[in-house]
């Protein structure tokens, strides 16, 4: 008995205890690019900084955030319980057109919540509140257009 409550325990997912240092989302329709793109980090000198798009397939705009921001994010995903996120989502038949979508959080201790779909994604509204946060945090006039990190490295 104590060995399946061993196992049980070790799928048993939590939020994690410390900090959200980054949070980053995409999103991939059939054209080609990000349909969505938006990634906040700490940057070398501790400071937040979110890269994202106000609208799908637009520019990415940049801002300075404090950590009330970050915090908010972190809400967003304990409220929405994303940390039980399954890995992976995909349909039960083959799709060969559609939408797919890449989740990450990483936390101040190293722990690290992962999540990804095709054509499938989680029960919730998780992944469109961090969309929609991250929208409107680049949505006042204090943000700065930048260029794609993507665009970079095609370059190179």
């Amino acid at each position: 008995m104590s060995g399946l409550f061993g196992t049980i325990s070790c799928t048993f997912k939590r939020m994690p205890e410390r900090v959200l240092v980054s949070v980053e989302y995409t999103r991939t329709g059939t054209m080609a690019g990000y349909e969505y793109e938006g990634r906040a980090h700490q940057d070398s000198s501790g400071a937040f900084v979110l890269r994202a798009m106000r609208e799908p397939y637009g520019p990415l705009f940049e801002k300075k955030l404090d950590a009330a921001a970050m915090q908010k994010f972190r809400q967003i995903i304990e409220d929405e319980k994303m940390y039980k996120y399954k890995e992976r989502y995909e349909p039960m038949m083959r799709v060969y057109d559609g939408t797919m979508w890449d989740f990450t959080a990483r936390f101040s201790d190293g722990s690290v919540i992962r999540s990804h779909g095709s054509n499938a994604s989680p029960k919730g509204d998780g992944l469109q509140r961090i969309c929609d946060y991250m929208q409107e945090l680049v949505g006042d006039s204090v943000a700065k257009p930048v260029e794609s990190e993507n665009a970079e490295q095609s370059e190179e």
